[in-house]
């Protein structure tokens, strides 16, 4: 039987949880499975939950994979029931890119669940870089004046040179 996920395009901060049903299903047939067009596969993790030790899988969610307390509240048992392996599947998995997922024999979803992520916050900004004084329309920055008469010297010093020169030609 198989069941059809759409993923919508920039999903984030989403965790689908699969039971691995078929033993025989080696990880990258498990993730061949999910019947995904486009799929980052490393960030895919298929694993034994052997290998969580005495760990529950809600507490590995819990602490490794972001998801609060509440929202594991109501899968609890079902989630730490669960034996042989697992697949977790982050929404990151797809890069943005809307998907249909067609999850084929071998697999069974279990969950999703919402990381838990903090509110952005914002610094204030720093108040010294507005105050000041606006100097007043069609007033003159300090300096121009002395920078403006240099100009007319050194341009009036060279037009006389070339005058001097044109003369001494000519002559």
């Amino acid at each position: 039987m198989s069941v059809t996920l759409d993923i919508p395009a920039q999903e984030a901060h989403v965790l689908r949880v699969f039971a691995v049903t078929d033993p025989a299903l080696s990880d990258a047939a498990a993730i061949t499975a999910l019947g995904a067009e486009s799929l980052e596969p490393e960030q895919v993790e298929v694993f034994d939950l052997g290998d969580l030790g005495d760990m529950p899988l809600s507490a590995y969610l819990a602490e490794g994979q972001g998801i609060s307390a509440g929202a594991l509240a109501p899968m609890r048992a079902q989630l730490d029931g669960l034996t042989g392996r697992v697949l977790l599947l982050p929404s990151r998995a797809f890069g943005g890119r809307a998907q249909r997922l067609s999850v084929g024999a071998g697999l069974r979803l279990v969950g999703r669940f919402e990381e838990e992520s903090a509110p952005v916050q914002f610094d204030p900004l720093p108040a010294g870089g507005a105050e000041g004084v606006v100097a007043p329309k069609g007033a003159v920055p300090k300096g121009r004046g002395a920078r403006l008469a240099a100009l007319v010297f050194f341009l009036g010093l060279a037009v006389l040179a070339a005058l001097v020169l044109w003369l001494a030609r000519g002559a």
